[in-house]
């Protein structure tokens, strides 16, 4: 088990900003994650090069992965009741690990409550956006007020 903050985003450019706040400030694709259900009903990706990017702004879906390409893992998991997700960095593997059936319960290994997983599964199904850091606590609490300086929808924080 280990300490975790996961911000909710209601857009991908918020979520977008998230990650890069967190990557200014030192945090690697060891600690950090994010997923998002907005590939809809499609397994195969359509490219993930910025599309559109006109005065600094990312548009979009693709965009997103496209800006995150280079410094998170990212893969496709489905996830029991949510269907088809993109995640990346850590939690990529953490899913595939897993198994099909666990879903997001794979989170609990995270200091996540069992009584909080429903909450972000259907956050996800709302389409909105998870960012997550794990690590040791004093590295989770510096990243859990970076999320939120990023307009989260909320923030939750766990600790051991």
């Amino acid at each position: 088990m280990t300490n975790s903050t996961i911000g909710v985003y209601a857009t991908s450019e918020e979520a977008l900003e998230a990650m890069e706040l967190l990557k200014t400030a030192g945090y690697d694709q060891e600690s950090v994650s994010l997923i998002g259900k907005g590939v809809k009903e499609t397994k195969s990706v359509h490219g993930w090069i910025p599309q559109g990017n006109k005065a600094g702004s990312f548009g979009g879906w693709g965009a997103l992965w496209g800006a995150l390409t280079g410094w998170l893992l990212l893969g496709f998991v489905w996830l029991p009741g949510i269907g088809w997700v993109a995640a990346a960095g850590w939690l990529v593997t953490t899913l595939a690990g897993a198994g099909i059936g666990a879903g997001l319960g794979a989170i609990t290994g995270l200091a996540v409550p069992a009584e909080e997983v429903p909450v972000y599964e259907d956050e996800l199904k709302a389409d909105r956006y998870l960012v997550m850091v794990h690590g040791a606590e004093d590295s989770v609490k510096r990243a859990h007020a970076i999320l939120e300086s990023a307009t989260p929808v909320r923030v939750g924080m766990y600790t051991l």
